[in-house]
């Protein structure tokens, strides 16, 4: 599925897409909880609310640019 297919979806459907996406990753922001999926080529956020736990918003990409705030928590031991 394309980021374009993903984002005109409705809501149900965007949530039961994600159930069927990998885990990657989770960052937080300073009013929300973000966790990372992938499917197929295309990465899903979903935004959680930091009070209420209930999603607020998707965003889905094919850029890996999009992956930067997730990268800066990653520690390399050399």
């Amino acid at each position: 599925m394309r980021s374009e297919e993903f984002n005109n979806l409705d809501y149900r459907y965007k949530t039961e897409t994600v159930l069927q996406a990998d885990f990657l990753a989770d960052r937080f922001t300073e009013t929300a909880y973000v966790r990372l999926y992938n499917l197929d080529s295309t990465y899903i956020e979903v935004f959680f609310d930091n009070r209420s736990h209930l999603i607020i918003h998707f965003r889905a990409f094919e850029h890996t640019l999009f992956l930067m705030p997730y990268l800066e928590d990653i520690s390399l031991d050399i």
